[in-house]
């Protein structure tokens, strides 16, 4: 949120079927959080409630810079449809995939930021694979990568083409942001990488497993949380 410049008087919208973390994001920077309905089928967000509140937004001058949808469960949110009204009503898109390292949309990995400007994902212990603690950002934007890369170290570049004062000697580095520490260890990424060379395995049992509740299950009066048809899910969850 903060690469992409929001802050106080913005708004960012979310789903309501979430953990804290992506509303929080928005109040981390004095921005005003609201949520977007879900499809009671999909757990996600509902592309006709959220184009509804789009309209009534405009109308009162209180649209979203930035719209966080949450990827629940494993599966992707529709999201060339949300892309399609970012275009038409100018706001930014985080996906919130800490559920969904491994999913497909429209046969595109999730994360490869086709209809969105950031993926996020999370590599707590209890994830598809885990780094022991922190997670991820993918973006296809070179500007918002340098900043998200300022912003993990302190704010800091010590990339010279990137100066803005005129001092270029071999020590020097500039902090061009009020950054954080938040750089994952060696430890904590030698420990990703390695699950990350697993993932595809996990992700087919995962579907594997799937399926068979689907099957054992589908006699009794329940109801499932289940993809779209373009959609390969993760299943971090099977609600």
């Amino acid at each position: 949120c903060l690469a992409l410049e929001l802050g106080k008087g913005d708004i960012l919208w979310t789903s309501p079927i979430t953990f804290v973390a992506s509303a929080n994001c928005g109040r981390y920077c004095n921005a005003k959080v609201d949520f977007v309905d879900i499809d009671e089928k999909t757990g996600l967000i509902s592309i006709e409630k959220l184009e509804k509140k789009l309209v009534k937004a405009s109308k009162i001058n209180q649209l979203p810079k930035v719209l966080v949808p949450v990827h629940l469960a494993g599966a992707s949110c529709n999201m060339s449809e949300i892309s399609k009204l970012s275009k038409k009503y100018g706001f930014f898109i985080i996906e919130d995939a800490s559920h969904a390292l491994g999913g497909e949309y429209n046969g595109h990995l999730v994360g490869s930021c086709k209809y969105s400007d950031v993926t996020v994902f999370s590599l707590h212990p209890v994830k598809i694979i885990t780094s022991a603690e922190g997670g991820l950002a993918t973006t296809n934007s070179s500007s918002i990568y340098e900043k998200l890369i300022r912003l993990r170290s302190h704010g800091i570049t010590k990339d010279k083409k990137n100066f803005i004062g005129n001092s270029f000697e071999l020590w020097r580095y500039e902090q061009q942001d009020l950054g954080f520490n938040f750089r994952l260890s060696d430890l904590n990424s030698a420990l990703g990488l390695s699950q990350l060379k697993r993932l595809d395995k996990f992700i087919e049992k995962r579907n594997q497993i799937a399926k068979q509740y689907i099957h054992e299950l589908s006699p009794l009066p329940l109801n499932f949380l289940l993809p779209m048809k373009n959609v390969k899910s993760s299943y971090h969850l099977f609600i």
